[in-house]
């Protein structure tokens, strides 16, 4: 009986163990994919700045700021 229990509570520990892995892999394409967009957003500026846009800057400008910030925000929390 204890054998049985000792085996069930070492497969929930490992499952645990694993899950943290992914969660940090998980955590770390997030701040990825928020510099992805950041930079994404920063190029659509530089286009629309070059042509003569300055709407469309001000606001690829803009987004490019709030993703630079989750990215920040989303390495500090990690």
């Amino acid at each position: 009986v204890y054998r049985v229990n000792w085996l069930r509570t070492k497969a929930l520990c490992d499952r645990w163990n694993e899950e943290v892995i992914l969660v940090k892999h998980e955590m770390q394409w997030s701040v990825n994919f928020f510099t992805y967009k950041a930079k994404q957003w920063l190029s659509l500026m530089d286009n629309a700045t070059y042509t003569g846009l300055t709407g469309h800057a001000c606001y690829a400008a803009r987004q490019c700021h709030i993703y630079r910030q989750l990215a920040a925000h989303a390495a500090e929390s990690f």
